[in-house]
């Protein structure tokens, strides 16, 4: 009957290799894993310095992005608004127009309504202003009575308004215009010279000497 008992395993190793492993104490196999584990700790630690790179790396990526969508948006602000300056600049010329096709309408006598003409006057009036409307252009309100806005407002001197309270808007000279939020023009006022107290005077959004429209 045949010996099939498995071969020893230093059996079949070669002699210079069996006696190695036979040699091997163990404090060597303790001096192998401490080996081990020191090689371990020093890839960990390396992996640890590389992730904190890449974490460096990637806030500097990001901030240098959100400097960049920064100075993007004020970029685009800043053109905005300049091109906004540009067009009020413009719109602004056609303004002295439209007050002396105010003025003469204001001034027209009564013989002359009549006529033809001042028909066609009057519809180069309408289109200038709606031109400036299309284009953004909004006169500034101003009722009598009023508060003095120096935002909005110029006063021009006073006048004798009885029925205004000191220092309110008693009369409007020229009409102010915006353009958004940019003034154009501010309107042109005069304020109340003494007059009424503050609690006998015009409420605003009257006009002197009876109820607004």
């Amino acid at each position: 009957m045949t010996d099939e008992r498995a071969p020893d395993v230093a059996e079949a190793l070669p002699d210079d290799v069996s006696g190695a492993i036979s040699q091997r104490t163990p404090a060597d196999a303790e001096q192998s894993q401490t080996g081990h584990a020191e090689r371990i700790a020093a890839l960990e630690a390396e992996l640890n310095k590389e992730r904190d790179a890449a974490t460096d790396y990637m806030q500097r990526w990001q901030r240098a992005q959100a400097d960049y969508s920064n100075f993007r948006r004020r970029a685009q602000q800043e053109q905005e608004q300049q091109q906004k300056v540009y067009s009020a600049q413009a719109l602004a010329i056609i303004l002295p127009a439209l007050d002396a096709l105010e003025r003469a309408f204001a001034t027209v006598p009564a013989t002359l309504r009549a006529y033809s003409w001042i028909d066609g006057v009057a519809l180069v009036h309408l289109q200038l202003e709606g031109a400036l409307r299309s284009a953004g252009v909004a006169p500034i309100e101003v009722e009598i009575g009023a508060a003095f806005d120096p935002q909005r407002h110029e006063a021009i001197g006073e006048i004798d308004a009885p029925e205004v309270a000191a220092g309110r808007i008693a009369a409007v000279i020229q009409r102010g215009y915006l353009l958004g939020d940019l003034l154009l023009r501010p309107t042109l006022v005069q304020l109340a010279r003494g007059g009424a107290k503050e609690a006998d005077a015009t409420p605003a959004g009257e006009v002197a000497g009876g109820p607004g429209p």
